[in-house]
């Protein structure tokens, strides 16, 4: 008997699933499949070229789709739908919608559902941590007098950091492997920011093991991300928590060193004493008052704390490594044309003085050279090809600027990287120029130039209300970095480079520099 029960089951099970799957199937073509209007051009189909040679063409070769779509229809004012990563599609507004897409109303075109879709925290981290963001409020409320009050902890920990990476030897030159090394800077720098001084011991964010943890965590989030996006949306429910098992493991990590600096910092606020002169000053201690008073039953769960971290390191770590291993690329990429590495330490010198000097809003503001670095660095090897992206939320659909209606559901976005690289805009664009943004702005104190600032031609950072507010923090890291590397370090190409920077590559939208690549370094004699 026993064993006719479990092949019964077993028949039921084959036979419900392919059910289920075709009850799935027909529900999204009927009901949940974004019905695009007639007047809303596929890219292809005026060039003669079939939807899926298009989406074959993305796979192998995303830029010059990119570029296809923005000769023929950006440039000419044109809504255009193009195939991106798996089966999804997204609608390419022109640059002249700008300003428009900024302004329409969250309730009708919204960036939290665009960017809930992308990264998928639902399913990484949890529902709440996505659709009830409060700890991106806080920290975006508190942000700035946070960094005026830690400039110098800051950069005290980026001169650790590069100091135990690249070692103080100055006799040797050592080669490294840049991203991870860029990982563990950005990491201790960002950290320290995060979660300030233990009053009872070191800072958490010299521990190399809770840095790994934090990527950990974020390559996990990445992975999830990567997973859905390559499949169709009615099966999310079904294939989204599977991709998610590993998630468990890497945020239990988490917890487990942010355990003692959470106890410590509860203890604190429960003796009263966060009113006192020894508060810290930090984001975790943001984020723990608010919790206290407005979210008490998350205050008391180290879990969801850790959470809450996990998300404003994914928006603080991540870009910001990518930034910082393109910069410094370029940084040695440019020094035999431009001189880059000399010019720079003439500005930390002029700046800072012979000595370490102390670190301002101000003297931010005065690194105009290593600013144009950083902003010739996202403007030219940027992560994303396609920024300001916003999902289509109104049940009625909106109407764009060229007439065609965006319907409900629909994914838009404008081109970043073609923006960027545009030849009306820039002289030369595709060519790597380290101060083409300091030459106009040493005599015009052009504020639209900064690396902070964006515009119709400068997106890595999005644009409008919705522009990313860690770039602030991102532009005090790389500045203190620079600053740093190149007043105590030389810096090469390894011979077998020929004095070349290794490209980027460009996949599945998305620009990514070379993750091998190596570099050369010693210490500078005092």
């Amino acid at each position: 008997m026993d064993g006719l029960y479990h092949l019964m089951v077993y028949i039921l099970q084959r036979a419900i699933l392919p059910v289920i799957l075709i009850g799935i199937t027909i529900y999204y073509f009927f009901f949940r499949h974004v019905r695009y209007p007639r007047n809303l051009p596929r890219l292809g189909a005026e060039e003669g070229i079939s939807w899926e040679d298009i989406k074959k063409k993305f796979e192998s070769d995303c830029l010059s789709v990119f570029e296809m779509a923005y000769q023929n229809y950006s440039k000419k004012d044109r809504s255009v739908l193009i195939p991106v990563f798996g089966p999804n599609e997204e609608i390419l507004l022109p640059p002249s919608a700008l300003n428009w897409l900024c302004k329409q109303p969250d309730s009708q075109i919204s960036s939290l559902a665009a960017q809930i879709d992308a990264i998928q925290l639902g399913y990484s981290l949890g529902n709440k941590y996505a659709y009830d963001p409060w700890g991106g409020y806080v920290t975006k409320a508190a942000l700035n007098s946070i960094m005026e009050y830690s400039y110098e902890a800051v950069y005290d920990e980026v001169r650790a950091a590069v100091d135990a990476c690249l070692g103080t030897d100055t006799d040797t030159w050592k080669e490294i492997e840049l991203f991870p090394t860029c990982r563990l800077i950005v990491g201790r720098a960002t950290q320290r920011l995060t979660l300030g001084d233990s009053p009872s011991g070191n800072p958490l964010c010299q521990d190399q093991d809770y840095i790994t943890s934090c990527y950990g965590v974020l390559d996990g989030m990445l992975e999830v991300a990567g997973y859905l996006a390559n499949t169709r949306r009615p099966f999310w429910p079904i294939f989204g928590p599977w991709a998610s098992r590993p998630m468990s493991k890497k945020i239990k990590d988490l917890v487990t060193h942010l355990k003692p600096l959470y106890e410590e910092r509860m203890g604190m606020i429960r003796k009263g004493t966060e009113a006192g002169s020894q508060t810290p000053r930090d984001i975790l201690q943001k984020i723990l008052s608010y919790a206290v008073k407005e979210r008490p039953q998350e205050a008391k769960s180290l879990d969801n704390i850790t959470r809450r971290i996990a998300v404003l390191n994914f928006g603080t770590m991540h870009q910001t490594t990518i930034t910082l291993h393109n910069l410094i690329l370029n940084l040695i990429g440019s020094d035999v044309e431009y001189d880059t590495i000399s010019a720079l330490r003439g500005e930390v010198r002029d700046v800072l003085g012979d000595g370490e000097g102390a670190w301002s809003k101000t003297v931010l503001n005065n690194m105009v050279h290593a600013d144009s670095l950083a902003r010739e660095t996202m403007r030219l090897h940027s992560f994303i090809g396609r920024t300001v992206q916003r999902l289509v939320i109104a049940p009625e659909g909106v109407v764009a600027p060229d007439g065609v209606r965006l319907p409900h559901g629909a994914m838009v976005s404008i081109l970043a990287h073609q923006a960027q690289t545009d030849p009306e805009t820039f002289e030369d664009p595709l060519t790597f120029q380290p101060f083409r943004f300091s030459r106009p702005r040493g005599q015009s104190k052009d504020v639209q130039s900064t690396f902070v600032s964006t515009s119709a031609s400068y997106l890595g950072f999005s644009h409008g209300r919705h522009a990313c507010p860690g770039r602030f923090l991102v532009d005090t890291e790389l500045k203190m970095i620079t600053a740093y590397l190149v007043r105590e370090y030389d810096l090469e190409f390894p011979e077998s480079y020929k004095k070349q920077r290794p490209q980027n590559q460009w996949f599945s939208g998305f620009g990514i520099p070379p993750l091998d690549a190596k570099i050369r370094i010693r210490r500078r004699k005092a």
